[in-house]
């Protein structure tokens, strides 16, 4: 096996630059699989990776935030959302409550991007400054949050920092096309 993980795109990890295979083939170990784990690398393939029998790109269905501040993805191509209506307002903090929390979404990314462990699909004026249990806290990034376009029930799209994590928390995923959903796809449990 060759060792891989998350690196920047066009610096795959292939055989020629991580030679774990080839060493253990020289030294008379038979080695007939080789492969990598890397959604970056899956995203920038280079010639090398010919030489490879498998990849094991971790998020590379959905994409996600991060995969997007990696470069390894354009905003646009991200796949996964996750769905919260907005169940309160709270002026005097400035702040809008959701009905998600870090159990549909997860914590990961919460310091690591600007907007928290989300980002607000077309509300770039909007970031997710906290998560409970069931619970998230949204702010203006800047200024006073304008409460009458985000009413009570509205909903909003979080695109998540990792999609591993939240996919993990849904036992199923609505897959969606020209607004409508048009299937739905049970994940495989268990390990």
């Amino acid at each position: 096996m060759v060792p891989g993980g998350d690196v920047p795109p066009g610096h795959a990890q292939a055989p020629e630059k991580v030679p774990c295979a080839s060493r253990l083939r020289q030294a008379g170990i038979p080695c007939p699989q080789a492969s990598i784990g890397s959604t970056p690398s899956c995203s920038h393939p280079v010639p090398e990776m010919a030489q490879l029998t498998e990849l094991h790109p971790g998020n590379y269905l959905f994409y996600d935030l991060q995969q997007t501040l990696l470069g390894s993805c354009q905003p646009e191509e991200v796949a996964i959302r996750v769905l919260t209506r907005v169940i309160g307002h709270y002026p005097h903090r400035n702040q809008l409550l959701v009905d998600c929390g870090w159990a549909a979404l997860s914590l990961h990314g919460r310091h690591q991007s600007t907007t928290g462990c989300a980002t607000i699909e077309g509300h770039p004026q909007l970031r997710l400054v906290g998560l409970t249990q069931e619970h998230g806290q949204v702010e203006a990034i800047d200024g006073r949050l304008d409460f009458e376009r985000f009413p009570l029930g509205s909903t909003l799209a979080l695109i998540p920092y990792h999609a591993c994590a939240t996919a993990a928390m849904h036992p199923v995923y609505y897959v969606h096309a020209e607004g409508k959903v048009v299937e739905l796809w049970h994940p495989v449990r268990g390990w």
